[in-house]
């Protein structure tokens, strides 16, 4: 007679709260992004209980140490502790800062893969929530976030030269009349995965154009560090001409609306 043994390997990282889910009466689902194991989904056994120690520190966006036990090619781990290191208060006590956090880690977690590592995301996800907390241009700063995700995942849209034939593209005339927005733009490809040429904008007829100091931004919130957003500017046109590309190209990829997003352009 054999027995079989599943093995249980106790894990601890940092992590990031992202989605919480309740479960029967006095449980629920805690879903982390983590820099060692990606996305991890645990159960958080009698966390409703008022006896339960770990009640207040596994809310959203809360960032603290993990301790699981992990169980190879299982959805659900078992949670063994949490400790806290930042609630991001100062969020939680902003509507406008929640809401973008919340949407944060709705993107995160639409676009993470469960036990695939990849710390450029935490980090990402973990400094924005810092800097969150004194973003002047909000917006802005998830402009940023936006752009540097997409670059983390691979995703990141092509911006100096055309997608089609590789050459370079900068302050260009469109003039096809089923994407011609301005007298003057650069024709943007959500299906190609960044801007075509003025040879190639044709190729692709739902093309849409930003303008050249759009484009400039862009490129300039995808290499900028935090500490500069408060410095930069954006007029109302390049806010609304960013977030259409980013919005568009994002759900392009995830393959899906994003709930959060879509309270954010309905609310504020």
């Amino acid at each position: 007679m054999s027995l079989l043994y599943i093995t249980m390997a106790a894990q601890k990282t940092e992590a990031i709260v992202i989605r919480t889910l309740p479960l029967q009466e006095f449980h629920k689902i805690i879903t982390f992004y983590t820099p060692d194991f990606g996305k991890v989904k645990a159960v958080a056994y009698g966390i409703k209980s008022p006896k339960s120690r770990l009640g207040g520190s596994l809310e959203l966006l809360n960032y603290g140490t993990l301790i699981f036990q992990h169980r190879e090619n299982r959805e659900l781990q078992n949670l063994t502790d949490f400790n806290l290191l930042n609630g991001f208060d100062a969020i939680r006590s902003d509507f406008t800062r929640i809401t973008y956090g919340c949407y944060f880690a709705e993107l995160v977690d639409s676009s993470a893969s469960e036990g695939v590592a990849n710390p450029e995301i935490f980090d990402l996800l973990r400094t924005t929530y810092q800097f969150l907390v004194h973003a002047d241009d909000i917006p802005l700063l998830a402009r940023g976030f936006e752009i540097k995700f997409l670059d983390c995942t691979g995703y990141g849209p092509e911006l100096a030269r055309c997608v089609h034939c590789g050459s370079a593209v900068k302050g260009i005339s469109v003039h096809g009349k089923s994407h011609a927005t301005t007298q003057f733009g650069i024709a943007f490809s959500i299906r190609y995965g960044g801007v075509l040429c003025d040879g190639c904008e044709n190729r692709d007829g739902a093309a849409f154009t930003i303008t050249p100091g759009s484009l400039e931004l862009l490129k300039m919130l995808r290499k900028s560090e935090w500490e500069r957003f408060n410095r930069i500017r954006a007029s109302t046109q390049n806010h609304q001409e960013l977030k259409r590309v980013l919005s568009r190209f994002i759900e392009y990829h995830t393959e899906r609306t994003l709930k959060s997003l879509k309270f954010i352009e309905s609310v504020l």
